[in-house]
């Protein structure tokens, strides 16, 4: 097979020769030993082909450096691993290279560019899909939580895989294995040529290349910060940068988020450094060009995850040009925004609630729901502005009140809403989880609400005229829901009710805890998470008061031992292993033993 391979090599096909490295990328994935032997002579032809002059020859031979640096080291061993580094002097700046834009993707780009200038409409690939980040109570896992963080996306203009992103992702993987000693003394001349350049095409890739080697070659970059991190500043800035170059430089600054704020630190370090690169951002919220604020906006809620509290000074300024932006822009601009938002109350916790800031953002962002809900209220750009609600309001706290009210019964009309979507389905079973989307994230924000208020969420409750009522019946009515997302956050939601204002589950507490009891399922394993910490929260609140536990318990403990010892299995009848279940199961299982 190898001999075939080899004497296509030089066919004067591209087709062939894509083909040919196609093939022996796939033996390097799943059968490396038989590379080993022709390694030299294979790793030669391979550097060739990343050079070649089509580009799908040459994005196929670059797979071979990607593929090659995510194998595991015991199979690559040490001679392929020095072979390949001999070729770093060559290969470097090769994939330097391959992250320049092509001249056809710079003309199309130009148009996109002059098209924003102008207002265009959204394009496809600007309209992406938003799903709703579940939330789970109790032991879990937090290794297993996700991030749509756009920190680590090389993002380009559409979804397409291409030499230049392939590049990138092998200089980022190469330098996670190698490191900086291999990486820059051949890279470092050829990304000072390139950060230098003229032609602002090249001097985008360089930066492209610079926050690729983020992460491998972070701490023996650092001499050179002071001069590179001013550069990427002015860079961002400048009125002159194409928006490609803004949009690089705001994902790189991003990249190196936590080289600024370790200067803060720093004996000597630079302690004006965070407020340069928020000024810096902030600045460029209300570009026009939406790739540059989709990529500005996203770098922003980096580096707020890196300074943390750091950002209290800058808010007001911050906040005030977040709530400008919310009126300029559009589609995922906008749902970038509010992640961000999320982001800023996740990261920098009670001082976003302080004096009049609430004021400032609070106000415009309910005015902004209110008008997309009236148009239609399952728009699922509402879904990261509820996220973005339900994390301020349990870091505002009290100071959230003169919203309250108006957010739980916004909160609680969308949940009407869709109850009655699914009340006309004609096949429950038909229902997915994106249908119930609006109505999980209106759940997750109430529970906000009572996390945030504590237990002068049930005077609220008592205050709305047209909830008060109802609000009993509705939790029932999600605890009871066919879709697992709804269970899980309504669980949840029960647990919090129970340890802040009782009184307000107490009536129909037995129907309650009859529907957990069902959902300890490990089946859907977040809904049994939190209907397991639920019911262990309903123990802590009943005391010595065992009677609305006493009808569930023989089946609970059932089902808690289960979970205890293992024995808990899927549809299949295979074993499940869920993280944290186990613990929330012990923990219940005390607090039920106490009652």
């Amino acid at each position: 097979y190898l001999g075939g391979l080899s004497a296509l090599a030089a066919d004067p096909s591209p087709s062939v020769r894509r083909l040919v490295c196609q093939g022996i990328v796939a033996m390097l994935n799943s059968r490396t030993e038989y590379l080993q032997p022709h390694m030299v002579s294979i790793a030669e032809f391979m550097l060739r082909a990343t050079a070649d002059a089509d580009s799908t020859v040459a994005l196929e031979a670059c797979e071979f450096w990607l593929t090659f640096a995510s194998l595991d080291e015991d199979v690559m061993g040490n001679d392929m691993m020095e072979m390949v580094v001999s070729l770093f002097p060559r290969l470097l700046p090769q994939l330097l290279k391959g992250m320049v834009y092509p001249p056809d993707k710079i003309e199309e780009l130009m148009e996109a560019n002059a098209l924003d200038e102008n207002g265009g409409a959204d394009r496809n690939q600007d309209m992406a899909p938003v799903f709703h980040k579940s939330r789970t109570k109790g032991h879990h896992d937090d290794d297993d939580d996700s991030s749509d963080n756009d920190d680590d996306e090389m993002d380009d203009d559409d979804n397409e895989w291409t030499l230049r992103k392939c590049s990138a992702a092998s200089l980022d993987a190469l330098s996670g294995l190698y490191g900086a000693q291999s990486i820059l003394p051949p890279l470092l001349p050829a990304l000072q040529e390139g950060l230098g350049h003229t032609d602002q095409w090249v001097r985008e890739a360089s930066i492209l290349a610079l926050g690729a080697i983020a992460d491998g070659c972070k701490e023996e970059l650092g001499p050179h910060m002071a001069q590179l991190h001013p550069f990427l500043l002015s860079q961002l800035t400048a009125p002159e940068s194409l928006p490609q170059l803004r949009c690089i430089s705001a994902w790189t600054l991003g990249r190196f988020a936590s080289w600024a704020v370790d200067q803060m630190h720093a004996e000597g370090g630079d302690t004006s450094l965070v407020g340069r690169v928020a000024e810096a951002l902030v600045g460029r919220l209300l570009d026009r060009h939406k790739k540059v604020q989709v990529a500005v906006c996203s770098a922003l809620g980096v580096f707020v995850e890196s300074a943390a509290d750091l950002m209290a000074p800058y808010l007001d300024p911050i906040y005030r040009t977040l709530m400008q932006a919310l009126q300029m822009y559009r589609t995922r601009s906008i749902m970038v925004l509010f992640d961000t938002l999320g982001t800023m109350a996740d990261y920098i916790g009670p001082a976003i609630g302080e004096g009049n800031l609430p004021g400032i953002y609070v106000p415009p962002l309910l005015k902004h729901w209110n008008e997309i809900a009236m148009e239609n209220p399952f728009d699922r750009s509402l879904l990261p502005l509820m996220e973005c609600l339900g994390s301020s309001t349990v870091v505002i706290g009290m100071n959230y009140q003169p919203w309250a009210l108006e957010t739980f019964e916004m909160a609680m009309s969308t949940i009407e809403a869709c109850t009655l979507v699914f009340a006309h389905e004609e096949d429950a079973l038909d229902a997915d989880d994106e249908m119930a989307d609006p109505m999980i994230c209106a759940v997750d924000l109430i529970d906000g609400l009572v996390e945030g208020l504590g237990p002068n969420i049930a005077a609220l409750v008592s205050g709305s005229s047209r909830f008060s009522q109802t609000f009993p019946n509705v939790l029932q009515n999600l605890a009871e829901h066919i879709i697992p997302g709804v269970r899980m956050s309504v669980f949840a939601l029960i647990g919090d009710l129970a340890r802040q204002a009782p009184a307000l589950i107490e009536a129909g507490l037995p129907n309650l805890l009859s529907e957990a009891v069902k959902s300890i399922d490990p089946t859907h394993p977040a809904a049994c998470n939190n209907a397991v910490w639920a019911i262990g929260e309903v123990c802590v609140r009943c005391g010595e008061n065992s009677g609305p536990l006493t009808p569930h318990a023989p089946e609970l403990v059932q089902r808690l031992i289960a979970m205890l010892m293992g024995n808990m299995l899927d549809d299949d009848g295979d074993p499940v292993t869920v993280p944290g279940l186990a613990e929330n199961a012990a923990t219940t299982m005390g607090r039920l033993a106490s009652v």
